[in-house]
């Protein structure tokens, strides 16, 4: 298996399909990966922004390489982040500093739900309309130029701006993620591009929404359950045990990569 291979295999894994048949692959051409450097894009209104948000929002939670969509966006209970707030009860209780919390610090870390948003977005180097998966503080970016008096609606198709998104890869204590923080509008607004093609993106609009798709609750507690026997066994659990859990896998809102 080659690298491409490899990484298409991966990619798949993230989006909580392995299965690795057309459809997911046509599944998968639908998002658009952001590349290290600039990546301009052009971020779209919803088809009817009188009864529509551009903009999907959903928080995910990592569990074995699936991406679990939390009930908790959609104000209903979620098992997974019951049992986040209990191991973090039992750290506070053992004390963060004890050695023995390190595992369950780890644990809690790669459980937590990050929170993502859904984009449709011209992509400017293939004119394809894509869907853009970002992370808290990328989306951030977005808002804070709609409602800058120096730019405002940036999905205005007629007097919108081109967005420029950049990536770098930032070092942190635990580990290197990536870093969007010189993302920023172009300067100056421009149509989305010609009528006829402002036309052909609008029907190519991803069902951003649809994206979300929530899991049964007992299909959730079921997976909590199983989690919570690898953290709170019957037998104590040796400090090794914190080799087990990835630590990076949810720590920061844009670590969830250019994936769902």
């Amino acid at each position: 298996m080659n690298i491409q291979d490899q990484l298409r295999k991966k990619y798949a894994q993230l989006q909580g399909n392995n299965s690795g048949d057309n459809s997911n692959d046509d599944f998968l051409k639908k998002f658009m990966q952001l590349d290290m450097g600039e990546t301009e894009v052009r971020i779209l209104p919803a088809q009817d922004s009188d009864r529509d948000l551009f903009y999907a929002e959903t928080a995910i939670h990592r569990i074995q390489d699936k991406n679990i969509h939390c009930p908790r966006k959609k104000d209903e209970k979620c098992p997974i982040c019951d049992l986040y707030f209990k191991v973090w009860d039992h750290i506070k209780t053992i004390g963060r500093d004890n050695p023995e919390a390190k595992p369950f610090i780890q644990f809690a870390r790669s459980i937590r739900a990050g929170e993502r948003y859904y984009v449709n977005a011209i992509d400017r180097k293939s004119g394809d309309v894509k869907i853009l998966s970002v992370g808290k503080g990328l989306f951030t970016k977005f808002m804070d130029t709609i409602f800058d008096e120096d730019y405002g609606d940036i999905t205005d198709l007629q007097e919108g701006f081109d967005f420029k998104i950049t990536k770098e890869m930032k070092s942190t204590s635990m580990g290197n993620f990536p870093n969007y923080d010189k993302s920023k509008p172009k300067p100056r607004n421009t149509p989305a591009g010609s009528d006829a093609e402002i036309r052909e993106w609008l029907d190519s609009l991803h069902d951003i929404h649809g994206l979300v798709k929530l899991k049964e609750y007992d299909e959730l507690k079921t997976m909590a359950d199983s989690l919570e026997e690898t953290i709170f066994p019957k037998t104590a659990m040796s400090p090794d045990a914190a080799e087990s859990f990835d630590s990076e896998s949810s720590i920061l809102d844009d670590d969830l990569g250019d994936y769902m």
